[in-house]
């Protein structure tokens, strides 16, 4: 008789054939556009069934949903421990995660694919930006914040303050990438350009140092 398959192994193979299938449906995405993929050639890509991805993602939206959510998560990172490091580290750390992750390949492309295909396909660009940008504006702005109340920033508005530190890390180095007027390495281009941006936002929102009493 064989024995019943533990629920870590269970687990982690589960999570295995999650993590194939998101990677198939990204190739694929990309490959051929929202509209021109199917269930059937994503399920190809991964041997996998589709009655194994709708069962994990519902639809094909929902499968967009989690590969973008999967995609955006990469750059939460750095800004998930507030006060291990001072804010203008911790803030240069997440800048250059965040235009590196911009400018690379797989962004560059799935932003082309949701600027072409918004206008037809409202609910695309709307899962798109809760998703990505809200989503990113929320945690840098939950960060202001925190950092606003200890004291070591003074960030009255924190949503609007991380939306504008944002657009100025973006920059033009973006725009060029994403209509190929600039060719990586962007390294040095973009090590100044968070270097500008960081120091820019501290002149708006940091916390002068406290003086001294005079004697």
């Amino acid at each position: 008789m064989t024995a019943p398959e533990k629920p870590a192994k269970k687990r982690a193979r589960r999570e295995s054939r999650i993590e194939a299938i998101q990677a198939a449906a990204e190739a694929v995405f990309l490959e051929r556009g929202y509209e021109a993929t199917s269930l059937d050639a994503v399920a190809r890509r991964a041997n996998a069934s589709k009655a194994t991805i709708y069962a994990h993602f519902g639809s094909k939206l929902g499968l967009f949903e989690a590969i973008i959510q999967n995609v955006i998560a990469q750059v939460q990172v750095p800004l998930q421990a507030p006060g291990s490091v001072p804010a203008a580290e911790a803030l240069a750390r997440f800048g250059a995660g965040f235009i590196t992750f911009m400018t690379s390949p797989g962004p560059l492309a799935f932003y082309r694919l949701l600027v072409t295909k918004g206008t037809d396909m409202p609910e695309l660009a709307q899962l798109w930006f809760t998703n990505g940008p809200r989503r990113i504006i929320g945690i840098v702005g939950a960060y202001l914040e925190d950092r606003t109340r200890a004291g070591e920033l003074d960030v009255p508005e924190p949503e609007l303050a991380a939306e504008l530190f944002l657009m100025s890390l973006r920059g033009t180095i973006h725009l060029q990438a994403l209509t190929g007027l600039l060719k990586p390495p962007f390294d040095e281009l973009i090590a100044a350009k968070v270097r500008a941006a960081v120091t820019m936002f501290l002149r708006a929102y940091g916390k002068p140092p406290a003086r001294s009493p005079r004697p």
